[in-house]
């Protein structure tokens, strides 16, 4: 009886290998059904839902992307920074604190082009259209996800980009914006994405 008394605690103290294989399986079936929500979205509801999901797409982007380790080894918080009008409202708010590869999940808004060195994801609102292209400019081959909805966003640089197709909200990834930026994005993302390289596009 002590045998089995003993055996059994032992099944009920994985490994750090095993707890490891554990949470990738538990982000996995979280994005999965977050993204089983995003096809189930209504028109009627746009509004709201369409940025509520937009906003939990970024939080999930940002635990299936790595950054390099010098980014992390210089930064105590997580920032994710809104560039223009904001969207998302009040939604943004209620992810901050978070965690996001062991750090702390802050949300800032700017409202010119100051980036600073501190924002690792960087949503790019529609209200700079005009200026977008000249914002990637500025962050080029640094490490900062940027993600935008504006059209052509991917193709001329941008490293994701939101669409709508049929009412469900998909995206694009260039995948060379993302090699330039040292950012390696996960297969799981890469799988859900249609990927783009600069001006050519290859529907998934």
């Amino acid at each position: 009886m002590a045998g089995l008394q003993i055996h059994a605690k032992r099944i009920g103290q994985p490994g750090p290998t095993a707890i490891r294989h554990i949470k990738l399986l538990v982000q996995g079936l979280l994005f999965g059904l977050l993204f089983w929500q995003s096809n189930v979205s209504q028109a009627a509801d746009r509004p709201t839902n369409e940025y509520s999901i937009k906003a939990a797409f970024l939080y999930n982007f940002s635990s299936f992307v790595s950054w390099p380790e010098k980014v992390a080894q210089h930064h105590d918080e997580f920032e994710l920074c809104v560039v223009g009008n904001d969207p998302f409202g009040k939604t943004l708010d209620t992810l901050s604190g978070k965690s996001v590869h062991g750090q702390s999940l802050k949300i800032r808004r700017l409202t010119d082009w100051a980036i600073t060195d501190t924002c690792q994801l960087v949503y790019i609102s529609e209200s700079e259209t005009k200026r977008f292209a000249r914002l990637l400019k500025k962050v080029r081959a640094r490490p900062v996800l940027t993600v935008s909805d504006i059209d052509d966003f991917a193709t001329h640089g941008g490293i994701i980009r939101f669409k709508l197709d049929s009412n469900k909200v998909r995206f694009d990834i260039n995948v060379d914006a993302a090699d330039r930026a040292g950012l390696n994005i996960s297969s799981k993302l890469l799988s859900l994405a249609t990927i783009v390289r600069e001006e050519k596009v290859t529907a998934r």
